[in-house]
């Protein structure tokens, strides 16, 4: 009956039971196992339901999507939370349904819903759940995300990431439906993603031109695509020529994977072969200027005394040039004063000034510039003199030389790091490298230069003298002499000179140091080849704008003065010429001479004024400190998707260093680029792990064996098995590694039999003690048993090896825990059984039955009938034998219509057969058979256990398998009636021979043979019988491949045939009766009423194998085994209804029906038929 019309049925009755009590089932829709698939990379799934009967339901509402598989193949099925596992979510908008069928629902017909997720944003999530390695076809497990709801659509509970939580949400009715929504198996199909190919500068410029940089075309993942770049490109009347190139994938722009320098030796930095990245990806190559360099020698006028060409080089190289200290031209000896760079894209620009007595005043060296460098050096002719005192003035010095430089390895992704490198990283996983720092560094001397300047200047002030002189006139009147007054003037100028003092400050650029970031170098043995370069990404170098100038022209603007001339005074002398004053203008002197213009040094940084060169007078302002370098972003220093190459051995606690580089972005008065070194980066342990959790498969189904063996895997001769080699098992107790699938780190996976075995086909054999590979993502492998393979107990052999592994590696059970192992090896105790089997009765000597088994009366020609336990084969498959051909043979089984009623009588006996498998060809090796008697009467009724008594000679009422029972039975293998095949007698007979050792004459062995055959053998009597290896033909194949021993594999397949009956005459009373105290105390004789007569006699047998004459310890049963039941797997049917409607239970092993009241004296007196 079906289990939920069985639930409904239930149901019912508990409702009638619990009429008045609460009772609340939910009942989901009836789903459909979820259609799923990703075609162009795009998530598109069909969900097909029936509406539910009550308003309950459950719906889907997005997927969590990992790599790994989470959910057991157990029933019930259990399911880890997928979230556990690095995973893609997707939910709400990212998720739209695009349609259902029909539209709108109809209450109880199947609703199919469509839904989509876009590539561009399953892309986005796959890459940020850290799937960046997908490939096409790769293995994805989807888990739904669910909600219970009501009919109104509305939310009741959830949402729910896992089975467990879902199936707990609700009182579903059939929670199992809901396993279906968990742990599919979707394989990815990718996209047609773009490659663009990208040519640009070193500092960034993208070269515009069709034929550098396009788009190559779109391309699935994975797909490898091939490029050249070119040597050498023209553009705008700029040469430029390549010095990198790398892989940038479109999801992280930023990151610069397989990085490829050195042009000049390294071919692959123009010819590049790569793999599509999920979302696309980005080829670029760097190209470098070629610039002109020239070194100019001039006078501090201007005037250029001699030039020297030093050649084109690309941006960023290295030149040098010495200058000479002094220089003659025309007669005149000039000597330098002051060296510097420019720039030919800013030719004002005064770079790395040194001056006179600087160390690098002559020697200079420079990394060239876009658009071409110069070296500058300016000579001075002759001598100049200063008007000046100047004194020593204040010094600011100030330096942030130390980078505080540090980096850190770590496994991707940056933030959501899956390994722990100090604990262990697998290969093929990939590492981040970032470097933190200062983001600049400077040193600076900043000198005030002070001093006092003179300036000569003269006052001057002209006086008009005047006064009256008496001089001689003419007489008076009276003669007397007169003096008349006469009026004098005169003008007298008066010119002092003063000296007049000012003093002046301004501040001087004495060193000025400032190093900008130029690269990181981080070397580990777990990085590509052992190195990576980080260069900067994000950054830009400190602006730095200075304008320095040694000399004081450069710094002071005298003031512009005029010699004073005061005012003119008169000044009356009365009678006498009068003196002119003798006046102190030293005030008006220096209200005459002005202060001193000056001016600084200028340096602006960063925007931010430093030394301001503004003029002022007298006094320059005090420049400023240089700012304190910030650290730099997390992004500068970075490199990502570093891959550990899968051919590296593991190491642990790799040392890691590393140097941090600056250029020189300005230098006076000193300075060149400088590195320090990285100290205290993190180590890193290199450990690709596998695990070994190997199984064979415990075919207990078909073991037949008496005695189980515990511990061991039963694989069954001719049967397939299976082993699994999970890539799946526990391992190290660290972070990314734990209980989890390591497949990927897997480069094989072996197993080794002892024993000769079949692959799946049957065709193909692996011979023994062979290493096997099975395919990494086959979790399990089916072989097959050769027949041929000797019975008894082995070890199968396992090993896993990481794709790291050396040719010579050692191993460890289970998991390379010590990674000092590459291995991962399991041992499998198993044990190789054989079987026995196809029972079937081939004669019976009751005339009756003549006509089933011979074509005619009186002739040996058999018809080919024979009864069989079953319809069913070996293996349960249909035989092709229909009834009444099946056992046990009872009232009709007869063919003949006329004979519906016949079973056997009592005294003839029946030929029978069975085969065995496996090692049952020695010389002490046999068949035990043990009979059973039952009593039933003619209805089908009373069935019991009997004793069977029968007289011998003069002696009377025998029971048998008594003392008293001394029958003995013979049985020939050669006889008339049991049809032997010749050949099959002659070719036991070979095979024998050669397993005996192919002593003597083979063909006297096989004569001798076929003559034994035809003599009886002893087998026992009416209550136990042992077929013993006269009895017995080989008939496994003789067609087997290359280097089998013909002989083993055909005896590997054995026939043995027997002969059963009952005394012609039993006596039945149930079992245990005492029938000597019955006939102690009342008459016996073969008409006493104790005998049961009106039935049937069941004959049952107990079929065991013995080996090497071990008759107590028998090795296989074929219907009493703990495990396994031979007889029930052929098909043999419990009950039948006999001709006349009677229906009987039978029993394992019942074989024939014998009538209790039919004998075949009835026949012939005691003798038989045949």
């Amino acid at each position: 009956m079906d289990n939920r019309k069985l639930y409904q049925r239930v149901l019912c009755m508990l409702l009638a039971c619990t009429f008045f009590m609460p009772f609340f089932v939910v009942q989901q829709a009836a789903a459909a196992l979820p259609q799923v698939i990703i075609r162009d990379g795009k998530i598109q799934f069909e969900i097909t339901s029936t509406a539910a009967s009550t308003s309950i339901r459950y719906r889907t509402v997005g997927w969590v999507v990992t790599r790994e598989q989470v959910c057991s193949t157990t029933s019930p099925k259990q399911c880890a939370d997928p979230r556990s596992r690095p995973h893609a979510l997707f939910m709400n908008q990212e998720v739209r349904q695009i349609g259902q069928h029909p539209d709108p629902p109809i209450p109880g017909q199947p609703l199919t819903s469509y839904y989509e997720i876009p590539e561009e944003i399953v892309t986005q999530r796959l890459w940020q759940a850290g799937m960046e390695g997908i490939q096409n076809n790769d293995d994805l497990y989807f888990y739904a995300v669910m909600v219970s709801v009501n009919a109104d659509g509305s939310v009741r509970k959830g949402p729910f990431y896992t089975l467990s939580g879902i199936k707990q949400a609700e009182g579903w009715r059939f929670p199992e439906d809901l396993d279906d929504y968990f742990g599919l198996h979707i394989p990815y199909r990718s996209a047609e993603f773009p490659v663009d190919v990208i040519a640009k500068t070193v500092d960034g410029r993208v070269i515009d031109q069709p034929d550098v940089t396009f788009e190559k075309g779109k391309y699935e993942i994975g797909e490898t695509i091939n490029h050249e770049f070119p040597a050498v490109i023209e553009d705008n009347g700029k040469t430029y020529t390549i010095v990198r190139s790398y892989i940038s994938p479109k999801q992280d722009p930023s990151r610069k994977s397989w990085v490829q320098e050195n042009p000049a030796t390294n071919e692959k930095v123009r010819i590049r072969s790569f793999t599509v990245a999920l979302g696309g990806t980005n080829l670029i190559a760097e190209y470098h200027e070629e610039n002109t360099v020239k070194a100019i020698y001039m006078t501090e006028g201007g005037q250029v005394l001699k030039e020297v060409d030093k050649g084109e080089h690309a941006t960023g190289d290295e030149v040098n040039h010495t200058f000479e200290a002094t220089l003659t031209k025309d007669g005149q000896t000039y000597e330098i004063i002051r060296s510097y760079i420019t720039n030919n894209n800013k030719p004002d620009e005064k770079l790395f000034i040194q001056e006179k007595g600087d160390s690098k005043l002559l020697d200079r060296s420079i990394f060239v510039g876009s658009g071409g460098s110069n070296f500058i050096g300016v000579y001075k002719g002759g001598n100049g003199d200063t008007d000046d005192e100047t004194e020593p003035g204040a010094v600011k010095e100030n330096e942030v030389m130390n980078p505080d430089a540090s980096a850190v390895i770590r496994a991707d992704t940056r933030g959501a790091e899956r390994f722990d490198v100090l604990q262990g990283i697998p290969t093929s996983e990939s590492l981040y490298v970032q470097a933190n720092a200062k983001a600049y560094l400077y040193r600076n001397k900043f000198t005030e230069i002070k001093g006092t300047k003179t300036y000569p200047i003269t006052v001057s002030r002209t006086y008009t003298l005047r006064w009256t002189e008496y001089v001689s006139g003419p007489p008076d009147s009276e003669g007397n002499p007169t003096r008349v007054p006469v009026s004098r003037s005169d003008t007298q100028t008066v010119t002092k000179s003063y000296t007049v003092e000012r003093k002046y400050s301004y501040w001087l650029i004495d060193r000025l140091e400032v190093y900008g970031l130029q690269k990181a170098e981080v070397s580990n043995y777990a990085l590509p080849s052992g190195q990576v370069t980080l260069q900067p990404n994000g950054y830009a170098q400190p602006r730095v704008s200075v304008s320095h100038d040694t000399s004081r022209e450069a710094h002071i603007t005298d003031p512009v003065y005029q010699n004073v001339s005061l005012p003119g005074q008169t000044i009356q002398g009365g009678s006498s010429r009068p003196s002119v004053p003798n006046e102190d203008w030293t005030n008006e002197a220096e209200q005459a001479v002005g202060k001193i213009k000056v001016k600084n040094d200028s340096l602006i940084f960063n925007g931010q004024t430093i030394m301001d060169n503004r003029i002022t007078e007298e006094t320059a302002p005090t420049p400023r400190e240089i700012p304190t370098p910030p650290e730099i972003g997390q992004k500068v220093l970075y490199s990502s998707g570093l891959m550990i190459d899968a051919s590296k051995p593991n190491k642990a606690d790799q040392p890691s260093s590393g140097t941090i580089f600056f250029t020189l972005i300005e230098g006076i008065g000193g300075g060149q680029n400088q590195s320090y070194p990285i100290d205290g980066i993190n180590p890193v342990t290199v450990h690709t792990p596998v695990v070994n959790q190997a199984s064979v498969s415990d075919d207990q189904a078909h073991n037949q064996k008496t005695q189980p063996t515990a511990g061991r895997a039963a694989l069954i001769l001719d049967r397939p098995f299976t082993v699994a080699i999970p890539t799946s098992g526990a391992h190290r107790d660290i972070k990314g590694y734990g209980n989890r699938d390591y497949g990927k780190y897997m480069r094989d996976k072996q197993v080794w039999f002892p024993f000769d075995v079949y692959k799946a086909d049957r065709k193909t054999l692996i011979p023994k003690e062979t290493w096997t590979s099975i395919p990494v993502g086959q979790v399990q492998t089916t072989f097959y048993l050769p027949v041929w393979v000797d019975e008894g107990n082995y070890d199968v052999l396992f090993r896993t090896i990481a794709e790291n592994s050396p040719p010579s590696f050692t191993s460890q059970m289970n998991a390379n825990l010590d990674l000092t192992h590459h291995v991962a090896t399991q041992v499998v105790p198993v044990e190789v059984i054989g079987r026995v089997y196809d029972f079937r009765i081939t004669d019976i000597a009751d005339f009756n039955w003549e006509t089933v088994f011979r074509r005619e009366r009186g002739s040996a020609t058999p018809t080919g009938n024979a009864y069989w336990v079953g319809t069913k084969g070996i293996d349960g498959a249909a035989r092709g034998n229909q009834p009444p051909y099946v056992l046990p043979i009872r009232p009709g089984s007869h063919p003949d219509a006329g004979k519906k009623n016949v079973a056997v009588k009592t005294g003839y006996h029946i030929k029978f057969e069975l085969k065995s498998m496996g090692n049952m060809f020695g010389s002490d090796d046999g068949i035990k058979i043990t009979p059973t008697f039952y009593f039933v009467d003619s209805k089908g009724k009373n069935r019991q256990e009997v004793d069977l008594y029968y007289h011998s000679g003069n002696k009377r009422f025998i029971r048998i398998g008594s003392s008293a029972d001394v029958e003995r039975r013979h049985v020939t293998l050669d006889t008339r009636l049991r049809n032997m095949s010749q050949q099959e007698l002659t070719n036991t007979a070979s095979s024998l021979w050669s397993l005996n050792g192919a002593s003597g004459n083979q063909q006297t062995f096989i004569q001798q043979f076929l003559k034994d055959a035809q003599q009886p053998v002893y087998v026992g009597g009416y209550d136990v019988m042992l077929l013993p290896p006269r009895l017995r033909t080989f008939i496994g194949s003789m067609e087997v491949p290359s280097g089998i021993d013909v002989s083993r594999a055909h005896a590997s397949v054995q026939r043995w045939v027997g002969e059963y009956s009952l005394p012609a005459a039993p006596y039945v009373v149930p079992k245990g009766f005492n029938l000597a105290e019955y006939g102690r105390t009342n008459r016996l004789d073969d008409k006493s009423p104790i005998f049961l007569r009106d039935g049937y006699i069941i004959v049952n047998f107990n079929i065991e194998t013995i080996r090497n004459q071990q008759v107590n310890q028998p090795h296989l049963q074929y219907n009493h085994a703990p495990l396994s039941n031979q007889w029930r797997r052929e098909g043999f049917q419990h009950r039948f209804v006999d001709p006349y409607g009677a229906t009987f239970s039978l029993q394992d092993g019942d074989v024939v029906f014998y009538h209790a009241d039919l004998s075949s004296y009835d026949d012939f007196g005691t003798g038989g038929t045949h």
